[in-house]
């Protein structure tokens, strides 16, 4: 049951390395899907869309160019294991059977330039710098990565990816090849993704500004009103190990709940976190959404997910582990500013209407997406990846759709779960 690789990417051998075509050069048709593509333009529909879904680590494959830098050991499983590439298939899925989602997603490996991390001022001091604190890892010092893994050459299981250059000339021709590659990858992608959050954030307002009040649904009304970011990732509660079998358990305290971890740089409520000794919160803990809005989409899940009130903490925790990482806490910062330019005054001259924003993490648990059969299959020695189970994300994609329709519904200010009753809207 290997994967079959998407005719846009080229494989050699089974299990071997997924690759980019050498010279591919990506732009929005290649990055952006949602209901209708293909059949009329994204402008036609961005005023509808209350929920764009980033997938900045959902692309395993690797441009052909990196090949002469890579490992020549490295095997397809490593290399989708350091990826999201799971919740590629789901996320478009998703922006397929829900007409209010658009899908942006990263075209190259996370190893290049990794959206969820600061561009790097200098890419080439960066990667000598992660060559040397490995270096220092090695000889038994304790070190991190922050800062210095935005092009990262080794995976967090410690699978070797970018060989490190041997002299001066094959670190140019390196460094040469990632500068390429990111001008027609990376940067686009971020040009992208920040260009489809504000046209759809200008399609709502000129949309609010012409809103038929009279005809317009409950639902319709609230989804007019609101606009959503969700960083999408996933991860597995084990990491590659021998003979490519996905089987080394990660200690518990690191494990993820059953369906997702959200983050917005909260607490365990989506409450602001203030220092322990006072002073000013860091601007980089100010919740990416608001508190309330948070629980709303926690509450919405666990019915759509049919999570029992007291497990619902177990199984759709608010930052924990995870608090949200730089992506997510980029959109946040592009949507509050947004946000205070969201008020629209009605053609009716009767009402000012105004668009409230919120960025998320979701970090979903691998597994869940993977399904038993596919997971089972992965604890298994062997060097390929299995195919998406279909009938799995079928069903995740209509809850997580479900979930959403009751966001809707309710106005993003979902009941506590135990108190729930389906509302009659129209």
């Amino acid at each position: 049951m290997p994967m079959t690789p998407s005719s846009t990417f080229e494989q050699d051998e089974n299990g071997g390395v997924v690759w980019i075509p050498e010279g591919t050069t990506f732009g929005f048709d290649d990055l952006v899907f949602y209901r209708g593509k293909g059949q009329v333009p994204f402008s036609d529909v961005a005023g509808r869309i209350d929920l764009v879904l980033t997938g900045p680590h959902a692309t395993a494959a690797i441009p052909r160019e990196l090949q002469p830098f890579l490992e020549p050991t490295l095997i397809e499983r490593e290399q989708h294991d350091f990826s999201d590439m799971t919740t590629s298939d789901l996320c478009k899925r998703w922006a397929e059977v829900d007409e209010r989602v658009v899908y942006v997603e990263f075209p190259h490996h996370r190893m290049l330039f990794d959206p969820n991390r600061d561009w790097p001022q200098d890419p080439e001091a960066g990667l000598r710098g992660f060559f040397d604190r490995q270096d220092a890892q090695a000889r038994g010092e304790k070190v991190g990565f922050n800062g210095v893994d935005a092009i990262r050459p080794t995976s967090f299981s410690g699978v070797p990816f970018l060989r490190r250059p041997s002299d001066d000339a094959h670190w140019r021709a390196l460094m040469g090849t990632i500068d390429d590659l990111g001008s027609r990858g990376a940067r686009v992608y971020a040009t992208i993704r920040d260009q489809v959050v504000t046209t759809v954030f200008d399609a709502k307002c000129a949309r609010l500004h012409a809103l038929d009040m009279d005809a317009v649904s409950v639902a319709d009304f609230n989804s007019a009103r609101m606009l959503h970011v969700q960083c999408v990732h996933d991860t597995m509660n084990a990491t590659v190990g021998e003979g490519g079998a996905v089987d080394r358990d990660k200690p518990r305290s690191e494990w993820l709940p059953r369906i997702v971890s959200l983050g917005n740089r909260g607490d365990a409520r989506g409450e602001p976190r203030p220092p322990a000794g006072g002073g000013r919160l860091p601007w980089i803990d100010v919740p990416i959404i608001d508190g309330p809005q948070f629980r709303s989409l926690q509450r919405a899940l666990a019915i759509a997910f049919e999570v029992p009130p007291p497990d619902v903490e177990a199984e759709l925790a608010l930052n924990t582990p995870y608090l949200g990482a730089f992506e997510c806490q980029a959109m946040g910062r592009m949507l509050r500013s947004l946000e205070a330019q969201g008020v629209v005054r009605h053609t009716s001259d009767e009402n000012v209407l105004r668009i409230r924003t919120g960025a998320y993490q979701a970090e979903f648990r691998r597994e869940t997406l993977l399904g038993e059969r596919n997971t089972a299959y992965l604890r298994r020695p062997g060097s390929d990846w299995p195919a998406t189970d279909e009938v799995n994300h079928t069903d995740l994609t209509a809850r997580l759709r479900h979930a959403y329709d009751i966001l809707r519904r309710w106005d993003f200010d979902v009941p506590p779960s135990s108190a729930y009753v389906a509302p009659m809207f129209r």
